[in-house]
């Protein structure tokens, strides 16, 4: 499990945010030398416009078409959407992240509140 926060103070848009934390995850991922990766997102938009083969005129089309670019870099690459609801440690990490003042990146670890989420997200999805 690899993670990352990276600050962009310009950046305003919702969906222009969760792009670049898609770009900026595959190339973590490239840089680490990962060959399958699946990334998570909450952005249910940004996946949508990378995983479709027709052109994306959203306001995101620059993001998607670098992400569409990386993705041919790895043998293997899936995109998931997860509701925020179930990805808390997304969130937690994003908290921790923002009360930094530089980038932040956890390979095989994570912020110990992290960490706690996640295991919790984990136990709400399981079937009883």
């Amino acid at each position: 499990m690899e993670s990352g926060f990276q600050g962009h103070n310009l950046v305003r848009a919702v969906v222009t945010a969760e792009a670049l934390a898609v770009i900026n995850g595959l190339q973590f991922a490239l840089d680490l030398g990962f060959t399958k990766v699946i990334l998570e997102s909450d952005s249910r938009l940004v996946v949508q416009n990378i995983q479709q083969l027709s052109e994306d005129y959203s306001e995101s089309r620059p993001f998607t078409w670098d992400a569409k670019n990386l993705v041919r870099k790895f043998n293997s690459c899936r995109f998931q959407f997860i509701a925020r609801e179930r990805n808390g440690a997304a969130h937690a990490m994003t908290v921790k992240g923002m009360r930094t003042e530089r980038d932040s990146f956890w390979v095989e670890n994570a912020p110990l509140k992290a960490l706690e989420v996640a295991d919790s997200d984990r136990q709400s999805i399981r079937p009883p």
